[in-house]
């Protein structure tokens, strides 16, 4: 396989499941991104017609390394499949942070696959990729929330709004002023909420 091919092939093996990926469908989605960013083709270190054997996917199979668990191999492989995917998901939006955010404006900008290595470039991403994670986890257990709150009691959005996490923050705020049971609707949420981590 030379370049020319690795490249007609790159939809098609990006366009699968991230359970699926490896270091070299990491390494053609990179090749992807520089080009849509950059508008030409990232020049790779030549291989002997194994996209697997060259510098940038190994630069890959060593970032999946350093991003998984250490006890990976030691896993079943259903839980590397499950580990795989969470791994995959995390390095396909490293790369999207590299280039969308890190290196969007000014004269630095990505010249190869070694800066994903950088000890300093994978600890900033992890802290706001975790950040990101838990915004997401809260927001979707927020909506979550409120669909249990229409179908369970659905007479609390009579007596108060219930959009977000200030509108529940009052709510409490309510609970607490007037001292209400255990039993009543504004508690029960209240409850619901702190269970699934909402407050």
């Amino acid at each position: 396989m030379n370049q020319d091919e690795f490249y007609e092939k790159i939809p098609e093996w990006i366009s699968k499941p991230k359970e699926t990926w490896n270091h070299i469908t990491l390494m053609a989605y990179f090749c992807h991104k520089y080009q849509a960013v950059h508008g030409v083709r990232f020049r790779l270190v030549r291989w002997a017609s194994d996209p697997g054997k060259g510098k940038e996917s190994k630069d890959f199979a060593k970032l999946f390394k350093t991003l998984a668990p250490e006890n990976y191999a030691s896993l079943s492989s259903d839980e590397k499949r499950k580990i795989r995917e969470v791994i995959n998901l995390k390095i396909y939006n490293y790369i999207n942070w590299i280039f969308d955010y890190k290196f969007r404006r000014g004269d630095r900008s990505v010249t190869g696959t070694k800066i994903f290595l950088l000890p300093s470039m994978i600890n900033e991403f992890e802290r706001l990729y975790s950040s990101f994670l838990e915004r997401k986890a809260s927001c979707d257990n927020m909506t979550f929330l409120i669909s249990w709150a229409k179908k369970s009691m659905p007479s609390v959005f009579e007596d108060h709004q219930l959009d977000d996490i200030e509108d529940l923050k009052m709510i409490r705020k309510y609970k607490n002023f007037y001292k209400l049971s255990e039993d009543s609707n504004e508690s029960l949420l209240i409850n619901k909420a702190i269970k699934l981590g909402v407050l």
